[in-house]
Protein backbone atom coordinates (compact mmCIF):
# COMPACT_ATOMS: atom_id res chain seq x y z
CA UNK A 1 0.00 0.00 0.00
CA UNK A 2 1.45 3.42 -0.98
CA UNK A 3 1.08 6.47 1.31
CA UNK A 4 0.81 10.11 0.14
CA UNK A 5 3.64 11.55 2.23
CA UNK A 6 2.41 15.15 1.88
CA UNK A 7 -1.04 14.33 3.23
CA UNK A 8 0.55 12.16 5.92
CA UNK A 9 2.80 15.05 7.06
CA UNK A 10 -0.10 17.56 7.10
CA UNK A 11 -2.20 15.15 9.18
CA UNK A 12 0.63 14.74 11.66
CA UNK A 13 0.92 18.53 12.08
CA UNK A 14 -2.86 18.95 12.59
CA UNK A 15 -3.11 16.03 15.05
CA UNK A 16 -0.16 17.29 17.07
CA UNK A 17 -1.62 20.79 17.17
CA UNK A 18 -5.04 19.52 18.32
CA UNK A 19 -3.44 17.31 20.96
CA UNK A 20 -1.53 20.24 22.41
CA UNK A 21 -4.63 22.48 22.55
CA UNK A 22 -6.61 19.86 24.49
CA UNK A 23 -3.80 18.61 26.73
CA UNK A 24 -4.36 19.32 30.46
CA UNK A 25 -0.63 19.84 30.86
CA UNK A 26 -0.65 22.62 28.29
CA UNK A 27 -3.70 24.17 29.93
CA UNK A 28 -1.98 24.33 33.33
CA UNK A 29 1.36 25.61 32.00
CA UNK A 30 2.01 29.35 31.77
CA UNK A 31 1.41 30.72 28.32
CA UNK A 32 4.49 32.44 26.92
CA UNK A 33 4.19 35.78 25.25
CA UNK A 34 3.37 35.46 21.59
CA UNK A 35 6.23 35.90 19.14
CA UNK A 36 5.50 38.27 16.33
CA UNK A 37 5.58 36.41 12.97
CA UNK A 38 4.78 37.88 9.59
CA UNK A 39 2.58 36.04 7.11
CA UNK A 40 5.58 35.42 4.85
CA UNK A 41 7.65 33.99 7.74
CA UNK A 42 4.75 31.80 8.83
CA UNK A 43 4.32 30.37 5.33
CA UNK A 44 8.07 29.72 5.06
CA UNK A 45 8.10 27.99 8.46
CA UNK A 46 5.16 25.75 7.60
CA UNK A 47 6.76 24.78 4.29
CA UNK A 48 10.00 23.95 6.10
CA UNK A 49 8.21 21.85 8.72
CA UNK A 50 6.18 20.06 6.03
CA UNK A 51 9.35 19.24 4.09
CA UNK A 52 11.08 17.92 7.23
CA UNK A 53 8.04 15.74 8.00
CA UNK A 54 8.02 14.38 4.44
CA UNK A 55 11.74 13.56 4.58
CA UNK A 56 11.40 11.85 7.98
CA UNK A 57 8.43 9.79 6.78
CA UNK A 58 10.26 8.78 3.59
CA UNK A 59 13.33 7.74 5.58
CA UNK A 60 11.22 5.67 7.98
CA UNK A 61 9.43 3.94 5.09
CA UNK A 62 12.74 3.18 3.36
CA UNK A 63 14.21 1.63 6.52
CA UNK A 64 11.10 -0.47 7.05
CA UNK A 65 11.13 -1.75 3.47
CA UNK A 66 14.86 -2.45 3.64
CA UNK A 67 14.56 -4.46 6.87
CA UNK A 68 11.80 -6.61 5.38
CA UNK A 69 13.42 -7.45 2.04
CA UNK A 70 17.20 -7.14 2.54
CA UNK A 71 18.83 -10.59 2.40
CA UNK A 72 21.30 -11.60 5.11
CA UNK A 73 24.15 -11.86 2.62
CA UNK A 74 26.99 -13.96 4.00
CA UNK A 75 25.58 -13.84 7.53
CA UNK A 76 25.45 -17.39 8.88
CA UNK A 77 24.66 -17.54 12.62
CA UNK A 78 27.43 -19.75 13.98
CA UNK A 79 25.23 -20.69 16.93
CA UNK A 80 23.18 -22.80 14.50
CA UNK A 81 26.16 -24.85 13.28
CA UNK A 82 26.56 -28.24 14.93
CA UNK A 83 29.65 -30.43 15.32
CA UNK A 84 29.27 -34.20 15.74
CA UNK A 85 32.37 -35.69 17.37
CA UNK A 86 32.53 -39.47 17.32
CA UNK A 87 33.42 -41.43 20.43
CA UNK A 88 36.29 -43.13 18.60
CA UNK A 89 37.47 -40.14 16.55
CA UNK A 90 36.18 -38.72 13.31
CA UNK A 91 32.86 -37.00 13.10
CA UNK A 92 30.55 -34.98 10.94
CA UNK A 93 28.47 -31.86 10.78
CA UNK A 94 24.91 -30.71 11.16
CA UNK A 95 22.88 -27.59 11.78
CA UNK A 96 19.73 -26.34 13.44
CA UNK A 97 17.01 -24.98 11.19
CA UNK A 98 13.34 -24.16 11.16
CA UNK A 99 11.00 -26.32 9.11
CA UNK A 100 7.25 -25.71 9.20
CA UNK A 101 7.55 -23.51 12.29
CA UNK A 102 9.47 -26.18 14.24
CA UNK A 103 13.16 -26.43 15.11
CA UNK A 104 15.09 -29.45 13.89
CA UNK A 105 18.62 -30.77 14.10
CA UNK A 106 19.48 -31.65 10.50
CA UNK A 107 22.29 -33.88 9.24
CA UNK A 108 22.96 -36.89 7.00
CA UNK A 109 21.54 -40.31 7.77
CA UNK A 110 25.04 -41.78 7.69
CA UNK A 111 26.29 -39.18 10.18
CA UNK A 112 23.42 -39.65 12.63
CA UNK A 113 23.55 -43.46 12.37
CA UNK A 114 27.21 -43.39 13.46
CA UNK A 115 26.59 -40.97 16.33
CA UNK A 116 26.04 -43.51 19.11
CA UNK A 117 27.80 -42.01 22.13
CA UNK A 118 28.96 -38.99 20.09
CA UNK A 119 29.28 -35.46 21.43
CA UNK A 120 26.78 -33.23 19.63
CA UNK A 121 27.19 -29.53 20.28
CA UNK A 122 27.11 -26.18 18.52
CA UNK A 123 30.23 -24.31 17.45
CA UNK A 124 29.72 -22.14 20.54
CA UNK A 125 29.79 -25.22 22.78
CA UNK A 126 26.07 -25.55 23.56
CA UNK A 127 25.04 -29.20 23.88
CA UNK A 128 22.30 -30.34 21.53
CA UNK A 129 20.02 -32.82 23.28
CA UNK A 130 18.24 -35.21 20.92
CA UNK A 131 15.04 -37.11 21.68
CA UNK A 132 14.88 -40.80 20.82
CA UNK A 133 13.23 -40.27 17.44
CA UNK A 134 14.34 -39.22 13.98
CA UNK A 135 12.76 -38.81 10.56
CA UNK A 136 14.73 -40.24 7.64
CA UNK A 137 14.27 -39.43 3.97
CA UNK A 138 13.57 -42.54 1.93
CA UNK A 139 15.52 -41.35 -1.13
CA UNK A 140 18.00 -38.79 0.20
CA UNK A 141 20.84 -38.95 2.70
CA UNK A 142 18.90 -36.66 4.99
CA UNK A 143 17.83 -36.99 8.63
CA UNK A 144 15.92 -34.49 10.78
CA UNK A 145 15.39 -34.66 14.54
CA UNK A 146 12.82 -32.40 16.29
CA UNK A 147 14.39 -30.54 19.22
CA UNK A 148 13.48 -27.95 21.82
CA UNK A 149 15.62 -24.95 20.91
CA UNK A 150 15.66 -21.23 21.64
CA UNK A 151 19.04 -20.30 20.16
CA UNK A 152 20.24 -19.42 16.67
CA UNK A 153 18.83 -21.28 13.69
CA UNK A 154 19.01 -21.20 9.91
CA UNK A 155 16.15 -20.70 7.47
CA UNK A 156 15.59 -23.25 4.73
CA UNK A 157 14.51 -22.31 1.22
CA UNK A 158 10.99 -23.79 0.85
CA UNK A 159 11.38 -23.93 -2.93
CA UNK A 160 14.53 -23.46 -4.99
CA UNK A 161 12.35 -22.80 -8.04
CA UNK A 162 10.29 -20.11 -6.31
CA UNK A 163 13.47 -18.49 -4.93
CA UNK A 164 14.94 -18.63 -8.46
CA UNK A 165 18.07 -20.49 -7.34
CA UNK A 166 20.23 -21.00 -10.43
CA UNK A 167 23.43 -22.58 -11.64
CA UNK A 168 26.28 -20.16 -11.02
CA UNK A 169 24.83 -18.70 -7.81
CA UNK A 170 27.36 -18.15 -5.01
CA UNK A 171 27.08 -20.45 -1.97
CA UNK A 172 28.88 -21.06 1.31
CA UNK A 173 29.47 -24.38 3.09
CA UNK A 174 30.21 -24.21 6.82
CA UNK A 175 30.94 -27.28 8.88
CA UNK A 176 33.35 -29.62 10.66
CA UNK A 177 35.95 -30.03 7.88
CA UNK A 178 38.18 -33.11 8.37
CA UNK A 179 36.39 -33.79 11.65
CA UNK A 180 38.77 -31.29 13.29
CA UNK A 181 36.14 -30.00 15.71
CA UNK A 182 36.01 -26.46 14.31
CA UNK A 183 33.73 -24.83 11.76
CA UNK A 184 35.32 -23.70 8.51
CA UNK A 185 33.94 -21.54 5.73
CA UNK A 186 34.16 -22.86 2.16
CA UNK A 187 33.08 -20.64 -0.72
CA UNK A 188 31.85 -21.83 -4.10
CA UNK A 189 29.06 -21.84 -6.63
CA UNK A 190 26.19 -24.08 -7.66
CA UNK A 191 27.52 -26.16 -10.57
CA UNK A 192 24.43 -28.27 -11.18
CA UNK A 193 20.81 -28.72 -10.13
CA UNK A 194 18.66 -31.84 -10.12
CA UNK A 195 15.26 -32.73 -8.65
CA UNK A 196 16.85 -34.12 -5.46
CA UNK A 197 20.54 -33.20 -5.61
CA UNK A 198 22.70 -30.20 -6.35
CA UNK A 199 26.39 -30.05 -7.26
CA UNK A 200 28.67 -27.38 -5.84
CA UNK A 201 32.24 -26.24 -6.43
CA UNK A 202 32.99 -25.59 -2.73
CA UNK A 203 35.78 -28.06 -1.93
CA UNK A 204 34.31 -29.76 1.11
CA UNK A 205 36.03 -32.81 2.59
CA UNK A 206 35.15 -35.71 4.94
CA UNK A 207 33.79 -34.25 8.14
CA UNK A 208 31.70 -31.76 6.18
CA UNK A 209 28.97 -34.36 5.71
CA UNK A 210 25.81 -32.75 7.09
CA UNK A 211 27.02 -29.17 6.59
CA UNK A 212 24.48 -26.61 5.34
CA UNK A 213 24.86 -25.25 1.82
CA UNK A 214 23.82 -21.60 2.21
CA UNK A 215 22.82 -19.40 -0.72
CA UNK A 216 24.82 -16.19 -0.28
CA UNK A 217 22.25 -13.78 -1.73
CA UNK A 218 19.21 -15.34 -0.06
CA UNK A 219 20.87 -16.25 3.23
CA UNK A 220 18.89 -19.51 3.30
CA UNK A 221 19.87 -23.18 3.23
CA UNK A 222 19.43 -24.70 -0.22
CA UNK A 223 21.03 -28.09 0.44
CA UNK A 224 23.00 -30.33 2.77
CA UNK A 225 26.49 -31.69 2.01
CA UNK A 226 26.37 -35.42 1.33
CA UNK A 227 29.05 -37.07 -0.81
CA UNK A 228 31.84 -36.85 -3.38
CA UNK A 229 32.33 -38.84 -6.57
CA UNK A 230 35.73 -39.72 -7.98
CA UNK A 231 35.47 -39.38 -11.74
CA UNK A 232 39.21 -39.21 -12.38
CA UNK A 233 39.14 -42.33 -14.56
CA UNK A 234 38.55 -41.01 -18.06
CA UNK A 235 37.68 -42.67 -21.32
CA UNK A 236 37.63 -41.28 -24.82
CA UNK A 237 34.24 -39.74 -24.21
CA UNK A 238 35.22 -37.89 -21.01
CA UNK A 239 38.95 -37.19 -21.35
CA UNK A 240 38.34 -33.62 -22.55
CA UNK A 241 35.65 -32.85 -19.94
CA UNK A 242 35.77 -29.43 -18.29
CA UNK A 243 34.34 -30.89 -15.08
CA UNK A 244 36.51 -31.59 -12.05
CA UNK A 245 37.79 -35.11 -11.42
CA UNK A 246 36.34 -34.95 -7.91
CA UNK A 247 32.75 -33.73 -7.97
CA UNK A 248 30.84 -32.75 -4.83
CA UNK A 249 27.12 -33.18 -4.19
CA UNK A 250 24.47 -32.33 -1.66
CA UNK A 251 20.79 -33.07 -1.25
CA UNK A 252 18.04 -30.49 -1.56
CA UNK A 253 15.69 -29.95 1.38
CA UNK A 254 12.74 -28.81 -0.72
CA UNK A 255 10.27 -30.74 -2.86
CA UNK A 256 8.40 -33.92 -2.04
CA UNK A 257 10.22 -35.94 0.62
CA UNK A 258 8.84 -39.18 2.02
CA UNK A 259 9.85 -39.53 5.67
CA UNK A 260 10.46 -42.73 7.60
CA UNK A 261 10.08 -42.47 11.41
CA UNK A 262 12.58 -44.43 13.51
CA UNK A 263 13.98 -44.40 17.03
CA UNK A 264 17.62 -43.39 17.34
CA UNK A 265 18.44 -46.72 18.98
CA UNK A 266 17.08 -48.64 15.97
CA UNK A 267 18.96 -46.29 13.63
CA UNK A 268 22.24 -46.91 15.47
CA UNK A 269 21.71 -50.68 15.13
CA UNK A 270 20.94 -50.32 11.42
CA UNK A 271 24.09 -48.24 10.99
CA UNK A 272 26.20 -50.85 12.78
CA UNK A 273 24.73 -53.63 10.64
CA UNK A 274 25.44 -51.88 7.37
CA UNK A 275 28.91 -50.69 8.45
CA UNK A 276 29.89 -54.25 9.33
CA UNK A 277 28.74 -55.52 5.92
CA UNK A 278 30.57 -52.75 4.09
CA UNK A 279 33.79 -53.21 6.09
CA UNK A 280 33.84 -56.97 5.55
CA UNK A 281 33.15 -56.52 1.85
CA UNK A 282 36.07 -54.18 1.24
CA UNK A 283 38.45 -56.26 3.36
CA UNK A 284 37.50 -59.33 1.34
CA UNK A 285 37.84 -57.37 -1.90
CA UNK A 286 41.31 -56.11 -0.94
CA UNK A 287 42.43 -59.58 0.10
CA UNK A 288 41.24 -61.17 -3.15
CA UNK A 289 42.80 -58.40 -5.26
CA UNK A 290 46.21 -58.81 -3.58
CA UNK A 291 45.99 -62.61 -3.82
CA UNK A 292 45.09 -62.59 -7.51
CA UNK A 293 47.15 -59.65 -8.77
CA UNK A 294 50.11 -59.56 -6.40
CA UNK A 295 50.15 -63.20 -5.25
CA UNK A 296 50.28 -61.90 -1.69
CA UNK A 297 48.36 -63.00 1.41
CA UNK A 298 47.19 -60.06 3.55
CA UNK A 299 48.05 -61.62 6.92
CA UNK A 300 47.70 -58.21 8.57
CA UNK A 301 43.95 -58.89 8.63
CA UNK A 302 44.59 -61.87 10.93
CA UNK A 303 43.46 -59.86 13.96
CA UNK A 304 40.15 -58.81 12.45
CA UNK A 305 37.16 -59.61 14.65
CA UNK A 306 35.18 -61.66 12.11
CA UNK A 307 37.66 -62.48 9.32
CA UNK A 308 40.77 -63.19 11.35
CA UNK A 309 40.12 -66.94 11.49
CA UNK A 310 40.76 -67.18 7.72
CA UNK A 311 44.45 -66.46 8.25
CA UNK A 312 45.09 -69.01 11.02
CA UNK A 313 46.62 -71.60 8.59
CA UNK A 314 49.46 -69.18 7.86
CA UNK A 315 50.41 -68.84 11.52
CA UNK A 316 51.92 -72.33 11.73
CA UNK A 317 52.89 -75.07 9.31
CA UNK A 318 53.13 -72.75 6.32
CA UNK A 319 56.55 -72.44 4.71
CA UNK A 320 56.91 -68.99 3.18
CA UNK A 321 60.31 -69.92 1.76
CA UNK A 322 59.05 -72.92 -0.21
CA UNK A 323 55.94 -71.12 -1.46
CA UNK A 324 54.03 -73.15 -4.06
CA UNK A 325 56.77 -75.76 -4.05
CA UNK A 326 55.16 -77.24 -0.96
CA UNK A 327 52.03 -79.36 -1.40
CA UNK A 328 51.02 -78.46 2.17
CA UNK A 329 51.26 -74.79 1.28
CA UNK A 330 49.08 -75.28 -1.78
CA UNK A 331 46.50 -77.15 0.28
CA UNK A 332 46.38 -74.34 2.82
CA UNK A 333 46.02 -71.74 0.07
CA UNK A 334 43.16 -73.65 -1.53
CA UNK A 335 41.40 -73.82 1.83
CA UNK A 336 42.02 -70.10 2.23
CA UNK A 337 40.35 -69.42 -1.13
CA UNK A 338 37.36 -71.57 -0.16
CA UNK A 339 37.08 -69.63 3.08
CA UNK A 340 37.08 -66.33 1.19
CA UNK A 341 34.34 -67.62 -1.11
CA UNK A 342 32.19 -68.72 1.83
CA UNK A 343 32.60 -65.35 3.52
CA UNK A 344 31.47 -63.55 0.37
CA UNK A 345 28.08 -65.26 0.54
CA UNK A 346 27.46 -65.93 4.25
CA UNK A 347 26.02 -62.63 5.51
CA UNK A 348 24.51 -61.28 2.31
CA UNK A 349 21.00 -62.62 2.73
CA UNK A 350 20.80 -62.03 6.49
CA UNK A 351 22.01 -58.43 6.14
CA UNK A 352 19.64 -57.68 3.29
CA UNK A 353 16.67 -58.97 5.28
CA UNK A 354 17.66 -57.10 8.45
CA UNK A 355 18.14 -53.68 6.84
CA UNK A 356 15.01 -51.52 7.18
CA UNK A 357 16.36 -48.03 6.42
CA UNK A 358 15.86 -47.23 2.73
CA UNK A 359 19.15 -45.35 2.51
CA UNK A 360 21.13 -48.35 3.79
CA UNK A 361 19.19 -50.75 1.58
CA UNK A 362 20.23 -48.71 -1.46
CA UNK A 363 23.84 -48.66 -0.29
CA UNK A 364 23.67 -52.41 0.30
CA UNK A 365 22.86 -53.00 -3.37
CA UNK A 366 25.90 -50.97 -4.42
CA UNK A 367 28.23 -52.85 -2.08
CA UNK A 368 26.76 -56.22 -3.02
CA UNK A 369 27.77 -55.53 -6.64
CA UNK A 370 31.36 -55.33 -5.38
CA UNK A 371 30.95 -58.78 -3.82
CA UNK A 372 29.62 -60.16 -7.09
CA UNK A 373 32.65 -58.82 -8.93
CA UNK A 374 35.23 -60.27 -6.55
CA UNK A 375 33.38 -63.55 -6.31
CA UNK A 376 33.94 -63.85 -10.04
CA UNK A 377 37.59 -62.82 -9.69
CA UNK A 378 38.13 -65.49 -7.05
CA UNK A 379 37.19 -68.16 -9.59
CA UNK A 380 40.33 -67.29 -11.55
CA UNK A 381 42.72 -67.75 -8.61
CA UNK A 382 44.68 -71.00 -8.88
CA UNK A 383 47.94 -72.44 -7.52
Amino acid sequence: MRVDLKLFAKAVVVICACSLLHSPLVAQAPIPAPIEETAVERIARLKRELLEAELAAAEAAEKSESSESKPTTGEIPVGALVIVEGKEGGGGSGFIAELRDRKFFITNIHVLAAARGASIHTVEGTKVTLPNVAFLSENRDLAIVPIQWSGDYLKVSPSLSFDEVSIGDAITVMGNSDGAGVATRLKGEIDGLGPEELEVSAKFVPGNSGSPIVHDALGTVVGIVSHMRDLSKKDKWTEDSELSDIRRFGFRLDGEINWQRMTLQDLFEQGDLYERFEERTYMLAHTIYMLKSERTVMTGYGTHESLGYLFEPFESGFSWKRGLGSSLNVLKLERFVNGLHNELVTDRKSTEEALKVHYFKQRFVEVDIVRDYYEEQLKHVSF
